[in-house]
């Protein structure tokens, strides 16, 4: 059966959509990010994240380029804690091949789990695996 997910945000760099089947929003990442743009789409989360009762969040960062130090602190003294306010509880993180490109995502995990402390973060290489674990 293929999850129903209606699109909350759709630009060159960020779609983000919401599968009402398995109750998690995902946000898929494309290319090199500037920080405005982050800035945007976590945005579209967190607002969506305020109004909607949604613990679970998939990241997909298969097209995503090098995070940037500037993205990276943002992501971790500004999105994360947001979102943990709002009530997610975890984050699957469908990787990039690039080795470049997971390296800093890495580093932001680990960063995130450290300093927000509310939110489960879990790397995997296939879709099927990071909805198994949200739904966990």
């Amino acid at each position: 059966m293929i999850a129903t997910s209606k699109t909350l945000f759709k630009e060159k760099f960020c779609e983000i959509t919401y599968d009402d089947d398995n109750k998690i929003i995902v946000a898929k990442w494309i290319g090199f990010l500037k920080p405005d743009d982050v800035v945007k789409g976590c945005d579209v989360l967190v607002k969506f994240l305020k109004n909607n009762k949604v613990s679970n969040h998939l990241s997909d960062q298969t097209q995503l380029k090098v995070l940037s130090r500037e993205v990276q602190e943002y992501l971790v003294t500004q999105f994360f804690p947001a979102a943990a306010n709002e009530g997610i509880k975890k984050t699957a993180v469908l990787v990039s091949d690039d080795i470049f490109a997971k390296a800093t995502v890495d580093n932001v995990n680990i960063n995130a789990t450290t300093k927000v402390g509310k939110i489960a973060f879990k790397t995997f290489n296939a879709r099927p695996d990071c909805i198994s674990w949200l739904k966990e």
